[in-house]
């Protein structure tokens, strides 16, 4: 019985689709990797001045227990994709199988998302077919908020990320009339991706060529205006699931591009003038999202993205045909003509260009700190600094601190193990 009339209960299909469309839960997804990668730097003042502590502790690697850095929200993702999962069943009349299976892969899609993102926030970096016993996370797969989930291993965590997110492909259409939709060449990315960051790359390879089979379509950034303040459409043609997250550091008024990073683009790099800005403080900011603002940031699954881990994947599995096929498309899309970096290396000169490329293309869109975790694995030796307040923080290779504190109040409520420091 209804407490109150006024209330709405789940009763249909409809009423379950409602709740996985719901962008400020599902939409809406972490960007807390890229506050605490190198792609930017903020000012003392600006620093000095945030009244939020977990954003100025994010900054400098210094989170404590009490900051709960998207903790809380990535697990009331979970909590939809739980209770549209065990209401999809028992509703009556059963929804027809088109419906059902769209909800149903929409829902494990996001559950196996947000086990991906938890663990790269919150468990020590993996390497696949590395020893697997290391804590993961707890793996929600209920509704019922008294049942206990005690931290999962590493390898436990990712078997059921690829458990979720292939039955979703297979439940999924190739695509969707609204690319906040989940898809299959969604599931086919998010999958690739995934592969890529535990260093997968055989995965890696197959699922992003599944994705390119489909749908490859790159922007000429060339003829994109670099004249207005937004130059890019949120559901432009290389977006293949939008999803986005504003961060604390990052908006415009407070991130500072990296000097360094900025200077890499060449001259002849369309990204040059269309992914920065300058400020009025003299400093180059970050105005190249796929959101169509500059309050937010892209996060979402994209053709760009799709062809760099699958040129990377190429090379990492000695397909180097496969990837200079793919390259000149990619070069072609960045470059002035006569700007192009050439092609036709041999796989070690290639593979540089292609991680360069890769850093100067997913700027900004939460896959640095993932970058940066899957590559210190292998020996890449990737050292993160900030200058603040006359002092210096470092965070090393492979620290502790790649793995953040777990909330206090989910280690209370559940008694699950804290991460070590």
């Amino acid at each position: 019985m209804k407490p109150d009339a006024g209330l709405s209960t789940i009763e249909t299909p409809a009423d379950l689709r409602a709740l996985l469309d719901n962008e400020f839960v599902m939409s809406v997804q972490t960007i807390a990797g890229e506050e605490m990668a190198d792609n930017y730097f903020t000012l003392d003042q600006t620093w000095n001045a945030s009244t939020i502590e977990n954003v100025r502790n994010r900054y400098i690697w210094q989170i404590t227990e009490n900051d709960g850095v998207d903790w809380i929200g990535m697990y009331e993702e979970i909590y939809y994709a739980n209770v549209v999962l065990e209401r999809l069943e028992s509703l009556r009349p059963a929804p027809d199988v088109e419906s059902y299976n769209e909800i149903r892969g929409a829902a494990l899609y996001y559950r196996g998302l947000a086990f991906s993102e938890l663990l790269l926030l919150y468990a020590m970096p993996y390497r696949h077919g590395a020893d697997g016993s290391g804590l993961g996370v707890p793996l929600r797969i209920s509704a019922d908020l008294n049942q206990f989930f005690p931290r999962a291993s590493i390898s436990e965590s990712y078997d059921r990320v690829f458990a979720d997110l292939e039955e979703a492909a297979a439940l999924l259409p190739i695509t969707t009339a609204a690319l906040t939709r989940p898809s299959r060449l969604a599931a086919w990315g998010m999958m690739a991706r995934v592969a890529f960051d535990i260093g997968d790359y055989e995965r890696a390879f197959r699922l992003s060529e599944q994705l390119l089979q489909h749908k490859s379509d790159l922007m000429d950034y060339g003829q994109v205006n670099p004249a207005v303040a937004v130059p890019f459409q949120a559901l432009n043609s290389e977006v293949v699931h939008l999803t986005y997250r504003g961060g604390g550091f990052l908006a415009q008024s407070r991130g500072i591009v990296d000097p360094e990073l900025y200077a890499s683009y060449s001259e002849g790099d369309y990204r040059k003038s269309l992914f920065f800005a300058l400020h009025a403080n003299g400093h180059r900011v970050f105005r190249g999202s796929y959101t169509e603002t500059n309050l937010m940031q892209f996060t979402g699954i994209s053709t760009a993205e799709m062809l760099l881990t699958h040129m990377e994947a190429a090379l990492r599995t000695g397909r180097l045909a496969e990837a200079r096929m793919r390259l000149p498309d990619f070069l072609q899309a960045r470059y002035a003509p006569n700007a192009q970096p050439s092609s036709n290396g041999e796989a070690a000169e290639l593979l540089a260009l292609v991680q360069a490329e890769r850093r100067k293309e997913l700027i900004f869109r939460n896959r640095r700190w993932a970058d940066i975790r899957r590559l210190n694995l292998e020996g890449a030796n990737i050292s993160l600094t900030r200058e603040l307040n006359g002092q210096r923080y470092l965070l090393e290779p492979n620290s502790l601190r790649y793995a953040l504190l777990i909330p206090l109040e989910a280690i209370r409520y559940s008694g699950i193990a804290q991460n070590p420091r």
